[in-house]
């Protein structure tokens, strides 16, 4: 019985991530932003062109702001599981668990209730969910937004990582990143 409820949600997770991505032609570049040419990946990601690209191989796409602030947005795919049939449980039972082990003082912002204080949206049509936290990492706190966006059998995080004095003046340029992310 638990394996058919897996598969169903399964399906059901599938389904939902077909709904989402569309065409999205790579002269469309937004003013003010770059494309990372990346032949290996499923997704179009634009960076602001004040950015330096660090990143775009099959795995993993990043940019950063400057070699003076190494504050990046970064995206990488995972697949999904049905052990993890929402993007919320993914981020709980999963991505987070990871962070736990690897960061000192991980501070994940939560809802007085406990549950991950978040913000839901559509990437490019696709559901999506982006995730406040903080670590502290080789002696220096670090600020986090990860969206949690879900599309064609896998779970993509696009991460925001900036020196926590950063953070800030950072933010509204990598949500752009974030909310410019197109799937083909």
């Amino acid at each position: 019985m638990k394996r058919v409820i897996a598969f169903v949600l399964l399906i059901v997770l599938m389904l939902s991530f077909a709904a989402c991505g569309g065409e999205q032609v790579k002269s469309d570049i937004p003013d003010g932003f770059l494309l990372a040419e990346n032949e290996g990946a499923d997704y179009l990601f634009y960076y602001p062109e004040t950015w330096i690209l660090d990143r775009h191989d099959a795995g993993m796409t990043a940019a950063y702001v400057s070699e003076t602030d190494y504050s990046n947005v970064s995206v990488t795919a995972f697949t999904a599981s049905p052990e993890y049939p929402d993007l919320i449980s993914y981020a709980e039972n999963y991505y987070f668990k990871q962070f736990e082990d690897n960061f000192k003082d991980l501070a994940i912002e939560k809802n007085q209730d406990g549950s991950l204080k978040r913000s839901v949206m559509k990437i490019d049509g696709c559901d999506a969910v982006a995730v406040n936290y903080s670590a502290v990492f080789s002696g220096e706190k670090y600020a986090f937004r990860t969206w949690f966006v879900s599309y064609n059998g896998y779970i993509y995080t696009v991460l925001y990582t900036a020196k926590e004095a950063a953070f800030e003046q950072n933010l509204e340029l990598a949500a752009k990143v974030a909310e410019l992310i197109r799937f083909h």
